[in-house]
């Protein structure tokens, strides 16, 4: 596609509109769909509520963009910003369900999980009114913290759901060596598509990964296209699908996770910006940037009330700016439409979930590599990366010793023992207590010299 120079204000041709449009959903489609999936297949839910966690997640982020790309009072960012579910929550989403599920049938564990997500997002969303300030508080090294223990999380959990793959197949009799060979393959396709010249197949590697790993599994055999004709014509989000609840226990665990979200976001919105010529610092952007983190927390609190999991912007579609040149948010428009058009058809999410596990896991182990180095990338990116790393490593060893020790400590409280089981919650607390000492210390020390001058 020729690369196409369009000011901010402007709108391309309804053509052009159209196929930069799809170049956008190609980037964020795997993206969208692949969290709601591995988070069914890891809860071990009925193929039903799959179908609509992933249909949800579709037509929810069709909404989302729209909020987004607006500035609908103090929601939206204005930008051509798309949203989509996140991949952040995963882990600590999954811990929290299995460790409801000890009390707890699994719908109403999940309905746990969502009115919870619904609580953090409204205070996220509170709290995004004051970001110039809170953004002094969550560092690099923070987020950096809190980043590689999230990718390390996924990437842990997904070698566990392979291997339990690998256990399922031998006990049905099948070939076990399928499930690593199958991984295997969607692992290399896509760090293959990833890793080449041309920007639209880096771009859409995973949605282009996807699609491999679904010829591979018909190839071997191993969909199963029985379930699609029980399929509904059109798919409608419903309200409180999964009946949804509150636990203040949960709540203190995923809200740390939600802030960590938030900063990731200011990020991609600073980027967009700068694409988009807004000048970082200026009042346009801060105004821009509260719009679009309050969009951000409405939009993962309208998701927890339509029983889809939390939303965030996507980073991708920043490349997709810089390779068409345009940033139109009259773009998203279109984005919108189409992710709302995909979720309202129950075939799209009938057909994915027909995938076996193994390629859906195979498929997103590189992304969570990718994540841990992310990590990596924003503590490095710090004003000093070499004081910075014995903070970050002692956040991070001191998050996974304690997620391990806690449950065996008997003097704690069966509440505190269980919120400490979280390692990406306990070391962004670290983090941030070491962080706040580090500032607080010398100031003191300041303090108390001008005192004796």
């Amino acid at each position: 596609m020729k690369h196409i120079a369009i000011h901010f204000d402007e709108r391309p041709p309804l053509p052009a509109s159209l196929l930069i449009a799809l170049q956008h959903l190609l980037a964020v489609f795997g993206a969208v769909i692949t969290p709601p999936l591995i988070l069914a297949h890891g809860m071990q839910l009925a193929d039903a509520d799959t179908a609509y966690l992933v249909s949800a997640s579709l037509f929810i982020s069709g909404i989302a963009t729209f909020i987004q790309i607006h500035r609908l009072g103090p929601l939206g960012s204005g930008l051509l910003s798309i949203q989509g579910t996140s991949f952040t929550f995963i882990g600590p989403i999954l811990a929290v369900y299995f460790l409801l599920l000890e009390s707890h049938v699994p719908q109403q564990a999940l309905g746990i999980v969502l009115g919870s997500c619904a609580v953090c997002a409204l205070v996220v969303g509170i709290c995004a009114r004051f970001v110039q300030r809170l953004r002094l508080l969550i560092s690099t090294n923070v987020t950096g913290t809190a980043v590689i223990l999230i990718g390390a999380t996924l990437v842990y959990t997904t070698l566990q759901n392979l291997w339990r793959e690998f256990t399922a197949f031998k006990q049905a009799g099948d070939a076990p060596w399928l499930v690593p060979l199958l991984a295997t393959a969607v692992f290399g396709v896509t760090l293959f598509l990833s890793r080449q010249r041309n920007r639209y197949l880096r771009i859409a590697s995973i949605t282009f990964g996807l699609l491999v790993a679904f010829a591979i599994a018909l190839f071997f055999g191993l969909v199963d296209f029985s379930g699609l004709k029980d399929l509904e014509p059109v798919f409608v989000p419903e309200f409180n699908h999964f009946p949804l609840a509150v636990d203040i226990g949960v709540v203190a665990v995923l809200l740390p996770v939600f802030f960590i979200s938030s900063v990731e976001t200011l990020g991609d919105l600073t980027a967009t910006s700068r694409l988009s010529s807004i000048k970082v610092g200026s009042d346009n952007y801060w105004q821009r940037v509260r719009g679009g983190l309050s969009g951000d927390a409405f939009n993962s609190f309208l998701a927890a009330l339509f029983g889809s999991f939390p939303n965030t912007s996507f980073s991708q579609n920043n490349g997709v700016i810089r390779l068409t040149g345009v940033c139109s948010p009259y773009i998203g428009r279109f984005v919108a439409i189409f992710l709302c058009l995909l979720g309202a058809s129950p075939l799209v999410a009938g057909l994915f979930i027909a995938i076996p596990p193994a390629l859906v896991y195979g498929a997103t182990l590189l992304m969570f590599f990718l994540v841990m180095l992310a990590g990596i990338d924003i503590v490095n990116a710090g004003d000093n990366s070499v004081k910075s790393w014995p903070l970050v490593l002692t956040a991070v060893a001191g998050g996974v010793i304690v997620s391990l020790l806690a449950r065996y400590l008997p003097f704690l409280p069966e509440r505190l023992a269980s919120l400490l089981q979280f390692p990406i919650s306990t070391g962004a607390v670290i983090a941030l207590l070491i962080e706040a000492t580090r500032h607080l210390l010398p100031a003191a020390a300041g303090a108390a010299t001008n005192s004796e001058v």
